[in-house]
């Protein structure tokens, strides 16, 4: 990987994050920052040459989306965003990972590297489609001293509560994992889990109830858990009934 497109209307950020993969490899040829649609689009034209492409999602006049759909990059993109209702979106979009804005180092890490481990001849769509992806079939986890291999068809959901992350099965137990939801996002079929916010990763078994609540957001109730207050997002909720209507 050599040549690096950066889409992001803040400079700070971009100058950021040009710092930061600079500083993993000082090879990088880094191009941008594009800030509008127009110049995306414009741009991509006739520059579509680059390894990989770091795009934020909300740019000076509008979202990235609306340019990729006149434009599409033949490379990988890794969204940055200070959002994060717009995920579904994004692996529609050539994205191949999603990262929450301040990008932390780590995670753009394991982001650059899960393209270096993607081989070039490989189908891009198949890759962002899910249909060449390997998906999560058991997951460690932990209860107490003892480790659980648990296959992810039993989960019901994953709660991010404090620092740690738990997950509860179809049978009502819960153990702790080491992954983030963030993580847990990119391992497991995105037909069966959706992220309702920043703390609920669920299955669509986990379910319970989906109710309407103020401002267009959405309120969910699930099995085998106390919290009856699942808020999801205005952007969030349109991506949820769109996921629940396949």
């Amino acid at each position: 990987m050599k040549k690096v497109l950066i889409i992001e209307d803040e400079l700070p950020s971009a100058k950021r994050l040009e710092k930061l993969l600079l500083e993993m490899d000082d090879t990088l040829e880094i191009d941008g920052p594009l800030q509008s649609i127009r110049e995306v689009v414009g741009y991509l034209h006739s520059h579509d040459d680059y390894d990989l492409i770091f795009s934020d999602i909300r740019l000076l006049d509008g979202d990235v989306f609306t340019a990729f759909q006149e434009v599409l990059p033949s490379s990988f993109v890794i969204f940055t965003t200070a959002y994060d209702e717009y995920a579904m979106s994004a692996i529609k979009n050539h994205g191949i990972d999603y990262l929450l804005k301040p990008v932390d180092e780590d995670e753009l890490r394991k982001a650059i590297n899960k393209v270096k481990l993607t081989p070039k001849d490989q189908d891009l769509a198949g890759v962002v489609s899910g249909s060449a992806t390997q998906y999560k079939e058991r997951l460690l986890v932990y209860k107490g001293e003892d480790m659980v291999s648990l296959p992810v068809g039993d989960i019901l959901y994953f709660h991010k509560e404090d620092k740690c992350t738990r997950v509860t099965t179809a049978l009502g137990d819960t153990y702790k994992l080491s992954a983030t939801i963030q993580e847990l996002e990119q391992q497991v079929n995105p037909n069966d889990f959706f992220r309702l916010n920043r703390q609920y990763l669920v299955n669509i078994k986990a379910l319970k109830k989906v109710s309407h609540f103020f401002n267009s957001k959405l309120i969910v109730r699930l099995h085998h858990c106390e919290d009856s207050n699942i808020l999801v997002s205005k952007e969030r909720s349109l991506l949820l009934k769109e996921w629940l209507d396949k």
